[in-house]
């Protein structure tokens, strides 16, 4: 049976046994998720605090670019408090691209591959983005979207990609609940690794889905921009290009760096 809706009744049952205490907060409509978590956190809210919406009218994504959230995608925020350092902290937008491009992998079949540093991409199409945003206090913010149960004309249209849904790449519609559960369950087994010493699965995986290893890509930094070719990512996901002039450049992967991909 596929769950038509995303309530808190059809979300706890498949939440309640995951590694975290997961605590539901779920809408028809909401202005933005990442607001309404990030207000939560700075009131306190534990770790495992979610947000979920049907839909979003005012959803944002990194630079401040709008989100489109029309009905049918999976639109969600949730709290962190990992004791990480700002350098680090940042990294965790790679963490949730590496885990919904593996879900939608594993349940729909698709060719999902990333573009740091939190992209979702099948077929040249973007289906997903995240992004981590500062509550205060320690507490962090993820959020993401996906775009799930959408056709042609109702997928968003943003000026700078063209996007795609699970259901346009293969034709059939899927329950978002468990697309959010498995997703979450995905999110805390590299999540406790990534707040350890051991990364090396998380670089693996990464390098496997990667759209830009080896790729020659343009980066933009606040006003700064830069060439080369795509080297490595390192522990703190931090994206290393072989510089056109010369040299090596780290790029962290914070919200005022962009890349694009080809000459």
């Amino acid at each position: 049976m596929i769950r038509n809706t995303l309530t808190e009744d059809a979300i706890m049952p498949l939440v309640r046994d995951l590694r975290l205490d997961w605590q539901v907060h779920a809408y028809g409509s909401i202005v933005s998720t990442n607001a309404t978590a990030k207000r939560m956190a700075g009131s306190g809210a534990p770790e495992g605090t979610l947000v979920v919406a049907e839909t979003q009218t005012g959803g944002f994504g990194r630079r401040g670019r709008v989100w489109e959230s029309p009905p049918g995608g999976l639109w969600f925020s949730f709290v962190v408090r990992p004791h990480l350092p700002p350098e680090r902290a940042s990294g965790l937008s790679v963490v949730a691209a590496v885990v919904v491009a593996r879900s939608v992998i594993d349940v729909a079949g698709v060719g999902a591959r990333i573009k740091w540093p939190n992209d979702v991409f099948v077929g040249g199409r973007k289906l997903s983005g995240s992004m981590v945003l500062s509550a205060g206090q320690g507490a962090l913010v993820i959020g993401v979207g996906v775009n799930v149960n959408m056709e042609g004309g109702g997928l968003p249209k943003p000026e700078w990609y063209e996007a795609t849904s699970l259901l346009s790449e293969t034709g059939v519609r899927y329950d978002r609940a468990a697309l959010l559960a498995r997703i979450l369950a995905e999110f805390e087994s590299r999540y406790f690794a990534y707040r350890g010493p051991d990364h090396a699965e998380l670089l693996r995986e990464w390098r496997e889905l990667s759209l830009v290893v080896g790729e020659w890509v343009t980066a933009t930094i606040g006003d700064e921009t830069v060439q080369g070719t795509v080297f490595d990512m390192e522990e703190d996901c931090g994206l290393v290009l072989r510089l056109a002039g010369g040299g090596h450049r780290k790029l962290l992967p914070t919200g005022d760096v962009t890349l694009s991909v080809g000459r």
